[in-house]
């Protein structure tokens, strides 16, 4: 007899999670990796509680500078530390 199957709903991401995938998309990609430097602006279906909770914790990631430049963007760059 087979055994009743268990039906779990798929949480759907939040929208700091679905930002934060675009932005390690973008950030993971191989022209960003090498030259280690990225700019992304906050896309207008983003919120800005999210932005900023981004760019607060970004900021306090070692070895990453953040650049505010015009408008909602940042440019981020980063080393890699010998370890």
């Amino acid at each position: 007899m087979a055994k009743p199957s268990k039906k779990t709903e798929a949480r759907q991401p939040s929208s700091y999670e679905l930002m934060g995938g675009r932005i390690q998309k973008i950030i993971n990609s191989p022209k960003a990796q090498r030259a280690r430097d990225v700019t992304i602006h906050r896309s207008p279906d983003e919120s800005a509680t999210d932005w900023a909770r981004f760019l607060e914790e970004v900021a306090e990631t070692e070895n990453v500078r953040v650049q505010h430049i015009e408008g909602d963007g940042v440019r981020l760059t980063w080393t890699v530390s010998a370890d």
